[in-house]
């Protein structure tokens, strides 16, 4: 996906959500295991010292849902799907496979930049809060 696409935005912040948070369940179909084995690979090469990766959870469902399930209770982090989610969860509003392809792809573009890094170093970027709500009000306006 390009920078110029849309949902690339919605598309980059669900990608650093994945690579950032530990404990990772994504609830979707069969056919998306390998791409989510290659994650895991991937972030096991570039963050040498994690220790959980992406979990799979297969549910016979087109939509995708992705928590972070660190807590007692999992939270519904990213959807990929038609169905407007909460507004506190990055929306994927597209095709889902094409959606899910993107996401594993700006995945593993954030790993071999080295993201995350480390929080707190010295020089260590400090992110700007995601405002969903916001990137939806200002996507609406611009179709």
């Amino acid at each position: 996906m390009q920078m110029i696409h849309p949902l690339w935005p919605v598309v980059r912040e669900s990608a650093r959500r994945m690579v950032r948070l530990e404990q990772i369940t994504i609830k979707s179909d069969i056919k998306y295991l390998e791409q989510i084995r290659k994650l895991s690979d991937h972030i096991s090469e570039k963050i040498p010292q994690r220790t959980t990766f992406p979990i799979h959870d297969r549910v016979d469902n087109e939509d995708i849902w992705i928590y972070h399930t660190s807590e007692e209770n999992p939270l519904p982090i990213i959807y990929l799907g038609k169905e407007r989610p909460e507004e506190d969860i990055c929306w994927i509003e597209m095709d889902v496979s094409e959606g899910f392809e993107a996401l594993i792809e700006s995945c593993l573009q954030l790993l071999d930049a080295g993201y995350p890094g480390c929080n707190g170093c010295v020089d260590s970027v400090q992110e700007g809060r995601w405002n969903e709500i916001e990137f939806r009000i200002s996507r609406k306006k611009n179709l």
